[in-house]
């Protein structure tokens, strides 16, 4: 996988829809701050702040019909034309500057574009994603990705519980959140991801007997992950 060669250190929450990953990254960057720790934070889609993530906004809302209906080819292009302007925004002068950067999510989310494909597809979709992100596009690469294993039913509870934004105009979950199967598929996906890049990526088990664990417990998981990748150094 691509490799990150900044003076800072950059480090992405993921997991699929209604893992915790807005919990964890707050938890975190808490964390590191307490610790002085210079941090800067970041959070995709943009939603509500740049043209690209509104449109994906728009997009999630069915404005433009069923994502889930559209190729992965054009579905991920707003996505992508959001993280990239934040990668050249945001993320690098943070980084430039040797800054710890914590994102809730990036390019990395598109693992959700992989899981829509037919599985025969799914490898050579991957190698266009990747090469378009951070060949072409020259997106940043993290130094680590930490997935947030959660079962997805559990996943899909937590979705209910999320409070009103406005980009879904009222409705509970995005065209993305109410798929179930495609939540299933993306889970899948994150493994395999973290399965096959090991040295940057890593999967953090979140349930314990079928039950979510404490917020608390799974940040001192991410933690000594960390920790133990001298990424605090």
């Amino acid at each position: 996988m691509y490799k990150s060669n900044q003076q800072g250190k950059f480090i992405v929450i993921e997991g699929i829809d209604g893992s915790g990953k807005g919990t964890q990254t707050e938890l975190l960057v808490e964390g590191l701050r307490k610790n002085g720790l210079e941090v800067v934070t970041d959070d995709y889609p943009h939603y509500e702040t740049s043209f690209w993530g509104r449109h994906v906004g728009r997009m999630l809302a069915k404005e433009f019909g069923d994502p889930m209906q559209v190729s992965p080819y054009l579905t991920v292009l707003p996505y992508i034309l959001d993280e990239a302007e934040g990668s050249k925004d945001i993320i690098k002068p943070a980084l430039d500057l040797g800054k710890m950067v914590i994102c809730n999510r990036y390019f990395t989310s598109n693992i959700h574009q992989i899981a829509k494909m037919p599985e025969r597809e799914r490898e050579k979709y991957a190698e266009w994603l990747w090469s378009t992100g951070y060949d072409e596009m020259k997106i940043i690469p993290p130094d680590l990705v930490i997935v947030l294993l959660v079962d997805p039913p559990i996943c899909r509870e937590n979705v209910k519980k999320k409070a009103e934004r406005k980009y879904t105009s009222g409705q509970v979950m995005d065209a993305a959140e109410e798929d179930f199967n495609h939540q299933m598929e993306s889970a899948k996906e994150y493994k395999k991801m973290a399965e096959q890049n090991p040295e940057s990526w890593v999967l953090i088990d979140c349930c314990e007997n079928g039950q979510l664990m404490a917020p608390e417990e799974i940040h001192q998981k991410i933690l000594k992950e960390i920790e133990k990748r001298g990424l605090l150094k």
